[in-house]
């Protein structure tokens, strides 16, 4: 189920290595993917995909984050650009990727469209190697008092070099990219639990919930209670 323009890209990427493109409906079932998709699933064909959900191809936290993200597009319409992601394939071997997602409509029904390419963070402590280790000290520190020294020191370099970088590769600032890392997690935490708004606050980094829903609500176009209620309710649905 795909218009004629969502059946351009898919068979445009087909040929493209790594690329990955893939399609969900308001229920978060996969309607259309490439085939770098399905190398990285490790499937054989589209059918084999086409149906199922996040949940069903890939770890639990990822699963909960992308549908996350998809019930945010779904409830504000903003596209989502350039998420760095860490995704893993069927072996269980991991890559970096920039995902980025837009709304679009097959008729009256909206679906989501999701392309993540391949972003290449070397390891070590030179030139981007550097900037993984910046990228993996977020990652794994996020609810840390974070400063931009700190993840420079990471990264073995100054603080204006590491956003140069992180502006030519990740299109954010250090800063930008913390908040960013942080506001994942607790849009993760809003579908995935029921843990109050406040306790979600404290351990995504932020000093309280009021700090927590005026950067949520800007950055998201909800409250944090909003977006809940709305990603419960898509969520009964399947």
């Amino acid at each position: 189920m795909a218009s004629d323009a969502l059946d351009l890209l898919l068979r445009l990427f087909d040929g493209v290595p790594h690329v990955m493109i893939c399609v969900k409906d308001v229920e978060g079932r996969y309607v259309g993917v490439n085939d770098a998709f399905i190398a990285r699933i490790g499937a054989r064909r589209v059918d084999d995909v086409l149906g199922l959900r996040a949940r069903d191809l890939f770890a639990p936290e990822l699963a909960a984050s992308y549908d996350a993200q998809d019930r945010s597009l779904f409830a504000t319409g903003r596209p989502s650009r350039n998420q760095l992601e860490l995704i893993s394939d069927a072996r269980g071997r991991s890559d970096w990727y920039l995902s980025s997602k837009v709304l679009h409509h097959l008729g009256n029904d909206p679906v989501v469209v999701a392309v993540s390419v391949p972003v290449q963070l070397p390891r070590g402590t030179a030139g981007l190697g550097g900037l993984r280790s910046a990228v993996e000290l977020v990652r794994r520190s996020y609810a840390s008092p974070l400063l931009v020294r700190d993840i420079a020191e990471a990264a073995g370099m100054s603080a204006d070099r590491l956003e140069r970088a992180m502006r030519r590769v990740l299109n954010v600032t250090p800063k930008q990219y913390v908040l960013r890392t942080r506001l994942e997690h607790v849009a993760s935490l809003l579908v995935t639990t029921d843990m109050p708004i406040a306790h979600i606050a404290a351990a995504c980094g932020f000093f309280d919930q009021s700090q927590l829903s005026r950067q949520f609500q800007h950055h998201v176009g909800l409250t944090p209670s909003r977006y809940r209620a709305l990603a419960r309710s898509g969520n009964d649905q399947g």
